[in-house]
């Protein structure tokens, strides 16, 4: 039975919550914060897109309006900082897996949630990347460095790749359009990644810069 975008839109918000929430712990142990600063950064990678996207919708935001969010948010978060205290080496393919499968979800959620709204191609892509990339950009403030998305990977690209793909799709297959927006999306951010393919950049940085 094929399913609606707003169903496609709450599954592929939890897919993400639970990816991004470990992407923010990640960085947090890496920057030596404590228990309680560890699950902010969690809670605020998990939730931070699909919050930027809902207020651009003028809508109650989903983290609020659906309990389970914030419970999947804290203990996907409480989870990742059980597994990252056993002071194990995380892959780092485990690391650009669970980004690129949450930016792959969330874009596709942002792309939806376009569509459910009535919008055109251009608002799908734009939530899509919003959606895609807010939390790990709201991380990365917090972190206290510039985020990526502006200055490395190829984030918002395959972000916007992903609503694209959903737009063009989504009157043929709902579900065909959620998979195909996920993987090529994902694929996209992981074999940049791999093979450390950025967005060029037209100016160098002064001799003296770090």
């Amino acid at each position: 039975m094929e399913i609606g975008a707003r169903e496609v839109v709450l599954v592929c918000d939890r897919v993400g919550i639970v990816a991004f929430a470990f992407s923010g712990v990640e960085l947090g142990a890496r920057k030596h914060l404590d228990v309680f600063g560890l699950l902010v950064m969690g809670l605020v990678t998990a939730t931070g897109g699909g919050l930027m996207r809902d207020l651009i919708l003028d809508r109650v935001p989903f983290v609020i309006s659906h309990e389970d969010y914030l419970a999947w948010a804290v203990g996907a978060s409480l989870l990742s900082i059980v597994l990252l205290a056993w002071r194990r080496p995380v892959p780092r393919w485990a690391i650009a897996g669970a980004d690129a499968l949450g930016l792959g979800a969330f874009a596709v959620a942002g792309s939806f949630a376009a569509i459910e709204a009535g919008f055109g191609v251009g608002v799908a892509v734009l939530l899509a990347a919003v959606t895609g990339t807010g939390g790990g950009l709201l991380r990365d403030v917090l972190a206290a460095r510039v985020p990526l998305v502006l200055r490395a990977e190829i984030n918002a690209t395959a972000a916007m790749l992903g609503g694209l793909i959903v737009w063009v799709l989504h009157d043929w297959s709902t579900e065909g359009a959620a998979l195909a927006g996920l993987v090529a999306a994902a694929v996209l951010r992981a074999v940049s990644v791999a093979r450390g393919v950025n967005l060029p950049r037209p100016f160098s940085p002064p001799p003296d810069s770090e």
